[in-house]
C-alpha cells in the first residue's frame, strides 16, 4: 500500500476506534424528495454499467438504552428482520465522520439469530429483555464486533440496552456497479418509521434516501480506496441530474433525534 494510503488507514482506524479494516463502511447518503424518487429509479435502471440486483423488503428494530445512550454516542444498533421476519441479525454501526461528502464508520453484523423468532413476542418490540444483547454478542457475534461495541459504548451501556421502540420498514431498490476488485452498491430506499409505545404504533416519518456504498468481496479497505474516484464520479453524476441534499444522519438518528431533543 502506498505510504499516503497507509497513513490514511492508520488514521482511519484511530478515528473509528477499531482494529480490523474489513469493517470500515464508506458511503454517501442523500435525501430524495418523493416526487423525484421514481425518476431517480428510472435513471439508475437505464444507466450504462448499472445492474439492478433486486427489490428487497425488510424491517429494522432499533435498540438502545432507556436514556438513548447509543443515539447520543453517534452509534446505532438494530435487529434486522429479513425473509418475512424469519431471518434476524443484530447489526452495529459505530460513531463515524464525514469527509468530502462521504460517511466513514465501522459496521458489524452478527450471525443469524435463529432462536430470537417466536410465535408470540410478548411485547419485546417495546422491551427487548428476554434475549439480552450481551448474550447475543457472546453467542452470535464475532470478537471484532464485541470489541468494537465495548470500546465505543462501555460494558455498562451494553448491559443497559433493553429498549427497542423504533421500527423502520424498508423498500430497497438495490443496484450494483462492477469495478473489478470492488463494486459500488447504489440503492434507493423508501422508509416508513414508527415509534412503538404501549398504546400502539405512532408514525414518525416516511422518506426516501439515495445511498451509494463502495464494497469489496473480501472486505478489503485497500480495494475500496483504490476505487474511491469511481465512487465520487458516480455521486457527481447523480448530483448533476438531481438536486439532492446531503443527509447528515443515518436512519436511526433521523428518526430518533426527536426524543432526545424533547
Amino acid at each position: 500500500m502506498p505510504p499516503r494510503l497507509d497513513a490514511f488507514t492508520r488514521s482511519l482506524c484511530r478515528r473509528l476506534a477499531i482494529d480490523d479494516l474489513r469493517f470500515v463502511e464508506i458511503e454517501c447518503k442523500k435525501r430524495v424528495v418523493p416526487e423525484e424518487a421514481s425518476e431517480l429509479r428510472d435513471w439508475l435502471m437505464n444507466r450504462r454499467g448499472v445492474k439492478h440486483k433486486k427489490t428487497a423488503y425488510f424491517f429494522d428494530q432499533y435498540l438502545d438504552t432507556p436514556e438513548f445512550r447509543l443515539l447520543k454516542a453517534g452509534a446505532s444498533l438494530r435487529l434486522r428482520y429479513k425473509k418475512s421476519g424469519t431471518a434476524v441479525y443484530l447489526q452495529y454501526k459505530g460513531p463515524g465522520f464525514t469527509k468530502e461528502g462521504l460517511l466513514y464508520r465501522s459496521e458489524f453484523s452478527s450471525w443469524r439469530l435463529d432462536r430470537l423468532v417466536r410465535e408470540e413476542s410478548h411485547h419485546d418490540i417495546v422491551q427487548f429483555s428476554d434475549a439480552a444483547v450481551s448474550r447475543i454478542l457472546k453467542d452470535h457475534a464475532s470478537p471484532e464486533m464485541r470489541a468494537a461495541m465495548l470500546r465505543h459504548l462501555g460494558a455498562a451501556t451494553v448491559r443497559r440496552i433493553t429498549n427497542g421502540p423504533i421500527i423502520a420498514l424498508y423498500q430497497k431498490e438495490k443496484f450494483e456497479v462492477d469495478l473489478g476488485s470492488a463494486f459500488l452498491e447504489p440503492s434507493l430506499d423508501r422508509v416508513s418509521a414508527f415509534h412503538i409505545s404501549r398504546r400502539g404504533p405512532h408514525s414518525l416519518s416516511t422518506f426516501c434516501e439515495f445511498e451509494n456504498e463502495i464494497k469489496a468481496g473480501d472486505g478489503s479497505l485497500a480495494a475500496k480506496l483504490e476505487h474511491m474516484d469511481e465512487l465520487l464520479e458516480f455521486n457527481a453524476a447523480v448530483s448533476r441530474k438531481f438536486a439532492l441534499r446531503r443527509e447528515p444522519f443515518d436512519k436511526y438518528h433521523r428518526c430518533a433525534s426527536f426524543f432526545v431533543r424533547r
